[in-house]
Order: structure tokens, then sequence, then C-alpha cells
């Protein structure tokens, strides 16, 4: 039978306090109870712990050696319950998070950068991973952490818990001699004879300009589809296209104009992680951070959305940005 460390802790502290009853008052038991635990000791060490000496009870030297070493292996316990206590409450270990493309550098790479500093026992692996594909990853487990794009279309998933980081506006991008780069707003039925650049077939942004298109009554001409958002806004500001890209993708430098078009609004990233995790203060502080780097991101980004006025015209004062 192994030993029983409650029952070690109870011999260390009769060979410190040399009584049942001065044990008993220490560790708030009775002492028949101290009494009960010290014989079912021996029973388990199968040796004499105890032995009177008048009217007293003392440690044999077989009792003294074990209550010697209990101290040692109860330190240990003591030491390990502690490393276990900071495993719980300290960001350590390795975390897999994943984002789409734009969100790579100003929220995964920002929030890793502070990690860095403030956590250094916690180590990221950082992946791209495009919004359609982030949850099956997540329940994968090829990531621990997505963040991705909730556009309100899906169900709940099972098992998944999201996290709201910051809504990033969906951009008109043009290059900056267009004909039209000098309205703050536009819509759609003003672009259909442009030529389109678009993301691959399947995603998000590749699906979103062809089905808005429709809508307006005209199929986009597309000029070339980039799953790079820099090749993209490069094709854009070679003039060889008009584009459609979140506020994230789009450079504060780069060499295009970004206006408002209507119906475009907003998209809302979250990140996504499994309800069920045993690495709750890793996660929790990688979730503080890409909060904390979306809040930046969002302060930097392009300029708020122009309103119109009653008649149409843009509000006073509005700035499209650029």
């Amino acid at each position: 039978m192994p030993l029983n460390p409650w029952r070690l802790q109870l011999l260390d502290a009769f060979g410190r306090l040399g009584t049942v009853r001065a044990v008993a008052a220490e560790l708030n038991m009775s002492p028949s109870s101290v009494s009960q635990q010290l014989t079912a000791l021996e029973a388990e060490t199968r040796t004499r712990l105890l032995e009177r000496v008048g009217r007293r009870l003392v440690l044999t030297p077989a009792g003294a050696l074990l209550a010697e070493r209990a101290r040692d292996v109860l330190e240990r316990l003591d030491a390990i319950e502690g490393e276990l206590a900071e495993l719980r409450s300290q960001p350590v270990g390795r975390l897999r998070v994943s984002s789409f493309a734009s969100g790579v550098l100003p929220l995964l790479v920002a929030a890793a950068t502070a990690l860095a500093r403030t956590h250094p026992r916690l180590d990221l692996e950082l992946l791209e991973v495009e919004p359609h594909e982030s949850i099956p990853a997540l329940l994968a487990g090829s990531c621990d952490i997505a963040v991705t794009v909730d556009t309100g279309d899906d169900p709940p998933v099972p098992g998944i818990r999201t996290v709201g980081l910051a809504t990033d506006p969906l951009l008109l991008v043009l290059p900056p001699g267009h004909r039209l780069a000098r309205a703050p707003v536009l819509t759609l039925a003003e672009l259909a004879r442009e030529r389109w650049a678009l993301d691959r077939p399947g995603t998000y942004l590749g699906e979103l300009v062809p089905r808005l298109c429709r809508r307006a009554g005209f199929e986009p001409l597309v000029a070339g589809r980039f799953p790079s958002h820099h090749i993209l806004v490069g094709h854009v500001a070679a003039g060889l296209s008009v584009a459609v890209l979140p506020g994230l993708a789009v450079a504060p430098r780069a060499a295009v104009v970004t206006r408002t078009l209507e119906p475009l609004g907003e998209r809302r990233i979250v990140a996504a992680v499994r309800r069920v995790t045993g690495r709750r203060a890793a996660t929790s502080a990688v979730l503080t951070a890409l909060g904390a780097a979306a809040a930046q991101a969002a302060g930097a980004g392009p300029p708020p959305r122009p309103r119109r006025r009653p008649g149409g015209g843009p509000a006073a004062g509005a700035d499209g940005g650029g």
C-alpha cells in the first residue's frame, strides 16, 4: 500500500509537537482521529512508529526517520502544488493562434510582441487561416484561438465561444487618379463599368463583391483574383482595377484611395476558442492582448464612414479618407 501524504503530515506534526493532543489542535482534528491515522500509517509501513515511554508517546527510531523523510516529501509536494498553481494562474506554454491575412500583422503580431514582454514563458505559433476555414481548424485542434469574421449568417457552433474584438469597415479601394476618387461616398451602380480585383473564389471577400453586384443588377468584370491583399492593392494602385477590402487590409501609406461604398458596412472581428480548455490563464492573456491590439488598430485605421445629408449629399465636414 502506498504511503498516504496526509498521514505523513500527521507524523511530521507529531515529530515537531510531541503530543497527539497538540497535533489535533494544530490540524483541527480530534485526538482519537489523529491516533487512528497514525495507527493506519504503521499498518501501511508495516513498521512500529510510536511507542510509550512512561506516560508519554514517543517516536521509535523508525518513526523518527520516517518523520524526517516525510518533511522532505511534504516540501516537495508543496513545491509541485505551487508549480501547478502557477500553471493554472500564469500564462505559460505554447498556443497556436490563427487569423485571416489582413489581421496577422495588426492583431496577431502586435499581440505576440506585447506578450513577449509581459509573459515571456508564453510561446505563440501564429498561423494564417481564412475565415471560412477557421472554425473547422479550431474544432480539429489545428489551432487554439482563431481570429475570424462573424458574418451573422451562420448559427452558433456547439463547443465554440466567441469574443468580440473590433469592427472593421469594408471600403472601396480606387487608384488615386480614378474618375470617382473625389466622391467620398459611392454606390455600386456607379461602378458597373469598372474592372474588379477580387480574392479567390470561395473566400469571404472573393464572394462578397459578385453577390452585391448581382443584387445591384450587373455582373462584375473580374480583372484578377489575388489571395494576397498586398498584391491586390498593388493591382489597384497600378490603375488596373478597383476593389473592396477591409480597412485592416489597406496599409496607411498604400498608393490608393479608400472611399465608402454603399451598401457596405462593417465586418465584426471575433476571437473564437473552444469552450473547454485546460489552459485558461494562457488563453485569457492572449485574448486580452488581441483585444488591445484590435483597439489600437481601430484607432489607427481609416477615418469614420461619412454620413449623407437628408438631401443625399455627404454631411458637412465628412472626410472619406485616403
